[in-house]
């Protein structure tokens, strides 16, 4: 239902868990999590009185078979929705790592973002457009058939929900395919991503207090007005994302590992931790990095280490017995910035990293520090929870 394209940073959402594997389409893994199988249950549940309707002479079981074909075909047609978005995705030479639906959402994992107004469009409007083609076969299927018939009750009922998904992904504001289409179509008149983003996330927020006031006036059944004001829920909480996303877009340009690192004291491993620590606090410095003996890093002191030690015990451990070794993924050149910044510490995420200019050592960079330039707050629970 919602195109989620790769997003990188401290407040970035979490990536959609893993589920199970259903197949690779062009080597995009298809995943499955248990969340959509118990959608499907749902949907065969609702659409069991439907079918009821059209065929009330059939038998019970005949009308749980199509119950279930008609849950799984809805599962399905999400599937087919989220694969419109990867094909399309790779069409335009974009990396797609996974197609992942939950039932009620699907996530298309798309990097790095669509470079131009005309790739963003196309590839949130794909998805839908999927929806579209199943919503016309199902009804060109019933012109050879009637709702009466086993085919035609379940062709019936595909059609209309496959148009209900049509329809609803194409509400214009975030996390929803319509809002990607807002960002696409700001984005082409002002020549600016971050006013394209900021416009789809607001758009969200009146979508899903359509929603809401929908499912409060909803008269039907306590289930829908329910489930309208969950949905409401999920949109408001993508558009809220969405929007602190684009908090985050406008500070990466200042965003640069260089800028962000510790005064740094290298100190053999040998040396006691408390005295390192007297040192650093001598010459001001708020990271320690162990040396070999040609005076080249080779590990950093981890502070989480430090925390938990008692003070009593410090002078009696060597530096080295809380620090971390350097590996190859925790060295970070000066110069590196944004959002291949973020990307990085995101893939290897760590407490500390060394920082390099030109080869050369320059100072640490901590991740409590980088978390900082965007939410202060978080920086402080990261802090405490050391």
């Amino acid at each position: 239902m919602a195109d989620q394209p790769d997003a990188t940073g401290p407040n970035s959402p979490a990536r959609p868990t893993p589920g199970i594997q259903i197949g690779r389409v062009r080597g995009v893994p298809i995943l499955l999590s248990p969340l959509a199988i118990i959608f499907a249950i749902l949907v065969a549940s609702l659409a069991s009185p439907l079918h009821r309707d059209h065929l009330p002479t059939a038998s019970d079981s005949h009308i749980m078979l199509l119950s279930v074909i008609s849950g799984v075909g809805f599962v399905l047609s999400l599937v087919l929705h989220e694969l419109g978005h990867a094909l399309t995705a790779l069409g335009a030479k974009l990396r797609v790592r996974a197609v992942t639906v939950h039932g009620f959402a699907g996530f298309t994992e798309i990097e790095p973002e669509p470079p131009t107004p005309a790739r963003e469009f196309f590839v949130a409007f794909s998805g839908p457009f999927v929806n579209g083609l199943l919503t016309g076969a199902c009804f060109l299927g019933l012109q050879g058939t009637t709702t009466h018939t086993s085919v035609g009750t379940v062709l019936f009922y595909l059609g209309w929900a496959n148009l209900l998904l049509f329809v609803f992904n194409l509400a214009p504001g975030l996390p929803l395919d319509g809002g990607r289409v807002v960002v696409a179509a700001v984005w082409r008149v002002t020549r600016s991503r971050i006013k394209g983003l900021r416009a789809g996330a607001y758009c969200g927020f009146f979508v899903a207090a359509g929603v809401a006031a929908w499912g409060l006036r909803s008269s039907t059944s306590t289930f829908n007005a329910v489930y309208l004001l969950a949905l409401a829920g999920f949109i408001g909480f993508g558009a809220y994302q969405s929007l602190r996303a684009v908090e985050l877009r406008e500070k990466l340009p200042d965003l640069r590992a260089g800028r962000l690192i510790r005064k740094t004291l290298p100190v053999e491993g040998g040396v006691p931790l408390a005295e390192a620590l007297r040192r650093a606090q001598q010459e001001g410095a708020t990271a320690v990095a162990v040396i070999d003996r040609d005076g080249n890093p080779s590990m950093i002191m981890n502070g989480a280490s430090v925390d938990a030690l008692p003070e009593h015990r410090r002078p009696w451990v060597q530096v080295a017995e809380v620090s971390r070794t350097v590996e190859p993924h925790m060295i970070l050149d000066a110069d590196l910035a944004g959002e291949a910044l973020l990307g990085h510490v995101q893939r290897h995420p760590a407490p500390e990293y060394l920082v390099t200019q030109q080869g050369r050592p320059v100072g640490v960079l901590t991740m409590v520090d980088l978390v900082a330039r965007f939410d202060r707050d978080a920086a402080f629970r990261m802090a405490a929870r050391r």
